[in-house]
């Protein structure tokens, strides 16, 4: 399709009699079309791009607020799929063929427009969900592994804690997110610290009722809590992505290059077509970045999730560490997580920011080992603290897609 064309393509969406309900405005490109949603103030759109082999249709933000609620309720619904500049988006569905463009724009606008519809009813039944806080301002794997695992484990869908009508109990899971826990009544499982709590953190956090651990990151994590705040930290540990093989399945062919996996902080630095092996984008959908990475012969990351799900699959990783460039709290969560396992296997490399754009960092493969494990995940496994769902999620909250499949 060009311009003429996509034009063609908004007349048809204008003059639907549910047009009104459906969208506030259109914007054409030369070979795509974005039809913005009633949502947040007209800040949620459908987006159409083209596809491999046809049209990738899904949802983009216009702003900060925006693309938090779509990290929050898309995370478990959706993948994310890249436009012909590298920009991510929310994907429903690909592969459309021009001809049922308008169509597949109507299905992803109903389906974000029932989610909100379920927001603002604050219809989160208890039997069919699960309260959780999980990092949501930007777009990284590592980030929606805890909720897309709790799904996959327990039928429930994830609603974020700050959602109207979300009440009881809220779940803490993967991520340096252990920090960010200021209210009563929340669970901890195999969440962490980003470093170690400061005084004010630690005043705040003496106060707080019904918080209950089940299992934490790493040793390290452990320490701080038991010390800092003399909570009960049971003796279980493991960041829950080391769980991943129970849901995803790599594929039987592995592709047997070496994964590069910058942080998303430092992908801007990268020369692209220079490091040397495969760049792995840690802003996709945890299933595409797992099944790279577990498919690889070795990894290289500045990723902490990067060097964990290498872990996870039995894969060789070395730890890409940017010394004038690191990521909140340092060395903190990296050595949380190595607590897990033979710290003196691990191994290390130092680069500076500016080397990341011309160095061949697929060569430090060779300096990639796997150490190992020193915790019982079947311990890690069972600690997790929510039931199976009672009854099935309402069919028109339901995704189209299920991201783990």
């Amino acid at each position: 399709m060009k311009t003429g064309t996509m034009r063609l393509l908004v007349s048809e969406l204008a003059n639907r009699p549910d047009a009104e309900r459906l969208f506030t405005s259109f914007t054409t490109g030369e070979d795509a079309v974005r039809a913005t949603l009633p949502i947040l103030g007209s800040t949620v759109a459908v987006r159409a791009v083209p596809d491999t082999t046809g049209y990738m249709v899904g949802f983009v933000a216009l702003n900060a607020a925006a693309l938090k609620w779509l990290n929050d309720m898309f995370t478990t619904k959706a993948s994310v799929g890249f436009d012909a500049a590298g920009n991510p988006m929310h994907a429903l569905e690909r592969g459309v063929p021009g001809c049922l463009l308008a169509e597949a724009i109507v299905r992803a606008a109903g389906t974000a427009l029932a989610l909100r519809r379920q927001e603002d009813a604050g219809d989160f039944a208890a039997g069919s969900t699960v309260a959780m806080h999980w990092y949501s301002a930007k777009f990284n794997f590592g980030d929606w592994i805890g909720p897309q695992l709790v799904q996959a484990y327990t039928g429930r869908q994830p609603v974020q804690s700050d959602r109207p009508g979300v009440g009881g109990r809220v779940l803490y899971s993967v991520g340096s997110i252990l920090g960010r826990v200021t209210r009563n009544n929340v669970d901890v499982w195999g969440s962490g610290l980003m470093r170690p709590l400061t005084a004010k953190e630690i005043e705040v956090r003496s106060a707080l009722k019904g918080v209950k651990i089940h299992a934490v990151r790493g040793k390290d994590t452990r320490r701080e809590l038991q010390e800092s705040l003399g909570w009960d930290v049971p003796e279980v540990y493991g960041d829950p992505a080391l769980l991943l093989p129970d849901v995803i399945r790599p594929a039987e062919a592995p592709h047997g290059e070496v994964a590069v996996v910058p942080h998303y902080v430092h992908l801007p630095q990268l020369d692209r077509q220079g490091i040397g092996g495969r760049l792995v984008d840690v802003r996709g959908d945890v299933k595409s970045v797992v099944e790279q990475l577990a498919g690889a012969r070795a990894v290289v990351s500045s990723s902490l999730h990067g060097l964990i799900v290498a872990q996870a699959y039995g894969v060789p990783w070395v730890w890409l560490d940017v010394t004038d460039h690191q990521l909140g709290g340092k060395d903190f969560k990296f050595e949380d997580f190595f607590t897990c396992l033979d710290r003196e296997a691990v191994s290390r490399v130092q680069i500076s920011k500016e080397e990341l754009a011309t160095t061949d960092l697929a060569a430090f493969a060779a300096k990639a080992t796997l150490p190992q494990l020193h915790i019982d995940l079947g311990l890690l496994r069972d600690a997790l603290p929510v039931a199976p769902a009672e009854v099935p999620l309402r069919e028109e909250y339901r995704a189209e897609i299920s991201v783990l499949r």
